[in-house]
């Protein structure tokens, strides 16, 4: 296994802890609970991009769509793990936020792997 796919799994695994915790052991924050959706999971799929791009098998659009998809899908199951956690429920809009955030995430790894590829040539040896 590489180091970046450890890290999408090890990041994942994060997020399963949080959201494990109970809702009323959750502290009380002002920030809605979409955007903090929306913050952890761009973080999710900035992660997932960096490991999908360095696929030299395949596009870097394939690599795009597989990213978000795979964010979006944790984001869909991580719904369904809250509808068992004790004051917790799966909401739907959580899942947009996840799948947007994964979405922003992607998209900005993408951005800075296609600017600093100009500087530095073509895609040929990013695969492992």
């Amino acid at each position: 296994m590489n180091i970046r796919l450890a890290l999408c799994i090890a990041y994942a695994g994060v997020i399963f802890g949080i959201s494990s915790v109970p809702g009323n052991r959750l502290p009380s924050i002002s920030v809605s609970d979409y955007f903090i959706h929306f913050l952890e999971y761009i973080a999710l799929g900035s992660l997932l991009m960096w490991w999908r791009l360095h696929n030299s098998a395949i596009s870097i659009a394939v690599a795009l769509c597989q990213a978000i998809f795979l964010g979006s899908l944790y984001g869909l199951a991580d719904e369904l793990h809250q509808y068992f956690v004790p004051n917790r429920c799966a909401d739907p809009v959580d899942w947009v936020a996840d799948t947007l955030g994964s979405a922003v995430g992607a998209i900005a790894v993408l951005a800075l792997f296609l600017v600093f590829s100009k500087r530095s040539g073509p895609r040929e040896g990013v695969g492992d």
